[in-house]
């Protein structure tokens, strides 16, 4: 069963004093305002609803709306089914009160003119204009909640080591300091460098320089920059700064990287015999996983012998 299923989509228009009385149904039921304002009371909660405003309430819910104003109103509404729990929870997050979102009212007109054009229930793309409109509804709560790490798996890490992995993913194609970075989040250096060591076993450069890299490869193997644009965009001081960090912590060279590893490795049961030490972490980088705190350890511990 798709996650997603329509089941009506249309447009109403009230007169001044009219409404609907309260009521339920085991589906979602979402309303744009496109002229207007009216007056809902969803689970007990009184809600208005501006022109341009947008309002979820969820299934198996009391909700009722009037017209108290002396002109007509005008609605778009649509009403859907998920069975996809997250997806559930996520909506149940930003329902029952006013939501307001330009893409949002953009895709729900969409919506509405593919679905009474040419399309049908059983339509893949009302379904797929909605998951959008759900993600735009969504986005100011998905930007508040904790910030998920692009390059570095730290969820095994205290909260003070996570902060300064935000500051690096956040930072690293700038010019890095310590003294940046302590100012930044309120710390004295020494303490910071000390903390951050003991807790993740790695020196503060050890995991900028393992971001730099992980962003690095995904250029050279997906992107049309040149070498030297790569080490520009991941802040490092001149291309040899780049090639010997590069080849230090992954074994080879960033062109032997390029040359090794076309865009469709994943697909290929041949693995190239130039640069084989690098496997595992451009197997990583490509499948976009995130390196765990093990394997950041294990890369620097390999750039740390190679030193010796």
């Amino acid at each position: 069963m798709d996650p997603l299923q329509i089941l009506w989509v249309g447009q109403s228009c009230f007169q001044p004093n009219a409404g609907v009385k309260s009521h339920t149904h085991p589906y979602f039921h979402m309303i744009l305002i496109l002229r207007g304002q009216d007056q809902f009371e969803v689970a007990g909660h009184p809600i208005t609803l501006n022109e341009g405003q947008c309002l979820i309430i969820p299934p198996d819910t009391d909700h009722t709306f009037s017209n108290r104003t002396e002109a007509n109103t005008e609605h778009l509404e649509l009403k859907f089914t998920i069975t996809n729990p997250a997806m559930y929870t996520r909506v149940l997050r930003v329902s029952s009160r006013a939501l307001e979102n330009e893409l949002a009212n953009a895709l729900f007109k969409h919506i509405l003119h593919e679905y009474a054009t040419h399309c049908s229930p059983a339509d893949d793309a009302p379904a797929a204009y909605l998951t959008a409109l759900l993600h735009a509804l969504t986005e100011e709560d998905r930007h508040q909640s904790p910030r998920q790490f692009s390059y570095v798996d730290a969820s095994g890490f205290s909260v003070l080591a996570q902060r300064v992995i935000r500051y690096l993913e956040t930072h690293y194609a700038e010019d890095v300091s310590l003294d940046a970075l302590a100012t930044a989040l309120g710390y004295n250096k020494t303490y910071l460098c000390g903390v951050f060591k003991k807790d993740t076993d790695l020196t503060i450069l050890d995991c900028l320089n393992t971001i730099r890299i992980r962003r690095a490869a995904e250029l050279i193997v997906y992107s049309d920059h040149s070498l030297t644009q790569v080490s520009e965009l991941c802040g490092f001081s001149s291309v040899s700064h780049f090639n010997r960090v590069f080849l230090k912590y992954v074994g080879a060279t960033p062109g032997q990287c390029r040359r090794a590893y076309p865009v469709d490795i994943l697909f290929s049961s041949e693995k190239p015999n130039e640069a084989k030490s690098t496997d595992s972490f451009m197997y990583s980088v490509l499948a976009r996983k995130r390196f765990s705190p093990q394997a950041v350890r294990e890369l620097n511990a390999r750039s740390a012998e190679k030193d010796e």
